[in-house]
């Protein structure tokens, strides 16, 4: 059984998947052959969870901003990027987030739920089963390697 306290820290992607193949098109087309991801599991209970295009090109206009790129540069950028943290509990190996802020609007106060699991070899699986709008259900799984501290901590 998986406990918060197995979980606490930050954690890297190693990879991701879904049990059937026009899932995983899905999947490869919103996030690419490569993508990147990172959470954190805070001990005072907060979380943020960000999984991305793994090379999203350079919005066009300045880099500090974002307001001078095109729309579709825009529509791409959300797109390819998910991100949503909120305040995080663990119990039979369940994880519950409760959301307070998201990348979509739509998900602040909702609570999403991934079911856990710890390899052998140390890696957190996160799993989820959700149903696309045409009302397929879809189960998906998000592997996560423990990230190393900064050099000199």
């Amino acid at each position: 059984m998986v406990t918060g306290s197995d979980i606490v820290g930050s954690w890297l992607m190693v990879d991701r998947g879904t049990d059937s193949e026009a899932d995983r098109q899905k999947a490869r087309a919103r996030y690419g052959d490569d993508p990147k991801g990172f959470v954190i599991f805070a001990p005072d209970g907060w979380m943020n969870a960000i999984v991305c295009w793994g090379e999203r090109p350079v919005l066009s206009g300045k880099p500090e901003w974002h307001s001078d790129a095109s729309d579709d540069e825009k529509l791409r950028a959300f797109d390819t990027y998910m991100s949503y943290g909120g305040r995080w509990t663990v119990e039979d190996s369940t994880l519950e987030t409760k959301v307070e802020f998201a990348i979509n609007p739509g998900w602040v106060g909702s609570t999403e739920v991934r079911k856990l699991e710890m390899t052998d070899d140390g890696h957190l699986i996160l799993r989820l089963t959700r149903a696309w709008p045409d009302g397929r259900v879809m189960n998906g799984w998000v592997r996560w390697r423990r990230a190393a501290p900064p050099a000199g901590r």
